[in-house]
């Protein structure tokens, strides 16, 4: 028993390092807590939270690899919904829409027969991001505004405000695109200047406002928001995405030995393309780009 609860400490403590996006520490806590696991359900949980923040880092796995074969088995509806809700970030990572959309589907329809009101925010809040991966800003939209109505039957306060918050930034970056960037970039401020709101990863919420501004060629801003995405990335994609939008800041502004300098790091991440650098300072590819991918 005294296992059992160590386990399930180590477990709560590894979900709030993911939460605050600190991964490689999850996993650490994650495998210590494997070594004194001894029921099989948690043990099916601890797999899928260390798989969930594996793949968040884009590693792959023998826990990422068990997620299909748990939710096959559908023992628990709690780890259906949480397998279903990773594989579908896994494969949203690959760009595979098709799947990742078939696994959040899963996601939603097992919140829903849960009744459980975070659960069915959570995964449309996803599948909102996931459309806007795949370029269908205005059922993204539908997707967020139908997860803003459900939040406030989210009973914890903190789950709640950590819901609203989330939905809100996510939207945005859809609604910039959609031509409605003044609503986009304040829904953004109103959640990062919030004293009183929830505490969210603002890794995204800062490119979002880079890409704004720099759409708006204010690149005083853009630069200062795209510098504030890259020291708060946590995950490669981030990463990436804050390289290339500095790049892109740099060439607008003339600095061309700049821009190559954020073009050339961010070729490091694709190697199979020597020509990347050279490509992005004669291409603009903002139009091809998106942030959650």
């Amino acid at each position: 028993m005294q296992n059992e609860q160590h386990a399930e400490r180590l477990r709560q403590r590894g979900l709030a390092l993911v939460r605050s996006e600190q991964y490689d520490d999850a996993i650490t806590l994650y495998d210590e807590a494997m070594l004194v696991v001894e029921s099989e359900e948690l043990r099916e949980l601890l797999t899928i939270n260390k798989a969930d923040a594996m793949i968040a880092i884009e590693r792959d796995g023998a826990e990422v690899r068990a997620l299909p074969g748990i939710l096959m088995r559908r023992r628990n509806p709690h780890h259906t919904f949480y397998a279903a809700y990773a594989l579908m970030f896994k494969h949203r990572l690959t760009r595979d829409v098709k799947r990742a959309l078939f696994y959040g589907e899963i996601a939603l329809e097992v919140a829903r027969e849960m009744d459980n009101s975070m659960r069915v925010v959570q995964a449309l809040n996803d599948l909102g991001v996931l459309y806007e991966s795949d370029s269908q800003f205005a059922r993204a939209v539908e997707v967020f505004e139908e997860a803003s109505t459900l939040v406030s039957s989210i009973e914890d306060e903190n789950d709640r405000r950590y819901a609203q918050a989330a939905v809100r930034a996510n939207s945005a970056y859809s609604l910039m695109l959609l031509g409605r960037g003044d609503e986009g970039i304040a829904i953004v401020h109103s959640v990062i200047d919030d004293p009183e709101g929830a505490t969210i990863p603002l890794g995204d919420c800062y490119l979002g406002l880079c890409f704004a501004y720099l759409e708006r060629d204010q690149l005083d801003r853009a630069e200062y928001y795209g510098r504030l995405g890259l020291d708060a990335a946590a995950d490669p994609r981030q990463t990436r995405n804050s390289l290339y939008l500095l790049g892109e800041v740099a060439y607008h502004r003339g600095d061309f030995a700049g821009a190559e300098r954020w073009f050339s790091e961010l070729a490091r991440f694709y190697p199979n393309f020597p020509n990347l650098t050279q490509l992005l300072l004669a291409v603009d590819l903002r139009s091809m780009i998106h942030l959650y991918l």
